[in-house]
């Protein structure tokens, strides 16, 4: 028979659940951050007219991103 949980720890757990999310967002939003900022960078150093590895590398890191919170929702 499950245990009743008190007040204060229904707020920890809430907290914990939104601080669990909200750092997979913060991860999702800086691994696009960064493809970004090295995409361009890279494209800058080699002259290229059109933002082919910012392009490539944002989508990159969003699968990246997505491949590594696809394993922490499996761990839980």
């Amino acid at each position: 028979m499950p245990q009743q949980q008190s007040p204060e720890e229904k707020q920890r757990s809430a907290i914990k659940v939104t601080a669990k999310y909200s750092g997979m967002a913060i991860q999702l939003f800086g691994s696009c951050l960064l493809g970004v900022f090295i995409g361009k960078w890279i494209d800058a150093k080699l002259h290229l007219e059109r933002p082919l590895f910012a392009v490539f590398l944002t989508i990159a890191f969003l699968f990246g991103a997505f491949y590594l919170i696809y394993k922490q929702l499996l761990k839980d």
